[in-house]
Order: C-alpha cells, then structure tokens, then sequence
C-alpha cells in the first residue's frame, strides 16, 4: 500500500484510468499543483478532494490507506467463520440448501454488523429452520 497521500492519489487516478493532464480538467488545478499534491510537496484543499469524490475517487484510501469496503462486498474470512460455526451448530440431520443459506444471510448479516458471531442467534436461527 502506498504510504504517502501522493502516491495513492496517483494509484487512484491510474485506477480511473486518467493522466495527470486530465486531472485540470476534473479538479481545475494545474498541472504544476497536481505534480505536487502526486509528490506529497502539498496537500490539497477540501474543495479539491469533493471533486475528486464526484468523478469515482476512494476519498477513504486517499486520506487513511485503506479500502472503504463496498456496499455488498464480502469479508471472506467472516464468511467462512459464519460457515464454521453453523456447521459446527448443526444437528445430524441434513438441512436443505435454501435453508441452509438463509441461515449463512442471517447469521452473516448480524456479525457484519457487530464484528462477532453469536452463538445464541445461530443456535436459534437453526432451530428455527429445523
């Protein structure tokens, strides 16, 4: 990952296919301003950063280095431990695949949201299902 707010602000409008000559037209900078804001001489203003947000730039990986998960994305690594703990969880008996992936949705929803799996809940949802 790029360290400096230069660099992924390069990595950014290479991501966006676009030249550093482009960017006058986008931002209304010139192209000596964005040189320096590519080499970390200057940071821009606020102004220019909310017209990079209305042409598709991650204002989040600009400013902190990290990727703004997108809406609908999935965490893998949550994923398969929501998978782990609803197979562990399940009884003997085989449960249907419809049923089965309504309880992965459920159970993957909510530790999305709090950053932990619930035991309870997926004990419930099973029980629900069963």
């Amino acid at each position: 990952m790029p360290e400096t707010f230069g660099a992924r602000l390069i990595t950014e409008r290479e991501r966006l296919g676009l030249a550093q000559g482009d960017m006058q037209s986008i931002v209304g900078v010139s192209r000596r301003a964005q040189f320096n804001y590519e080499q970390s001489v200057r940071l821009p203003d606020v102004g220019y950063l909310a017209a990079l947000a209305t042409h598709g730039f991650d204002l989040t990986y600009l400013v902190t280095g990290k990727r703004a998960p997108r809406h609908g994305s999935i965490d893998e690594d949550l994923l398969r431990h929501v998978l782990i703990a609803i197979d562990n969880a399940l009884p003997v008996e085989p449960i249907n695949a419809a049923k089965k992936a309504k309880l992965v949705a459920l159970v993957y929803q909510s530790a999305s949201e709090t950053g932990q799996i619930d035991p309870l809940l997926v004990r419930k949802a099973i029980d629900l299902a069963s």
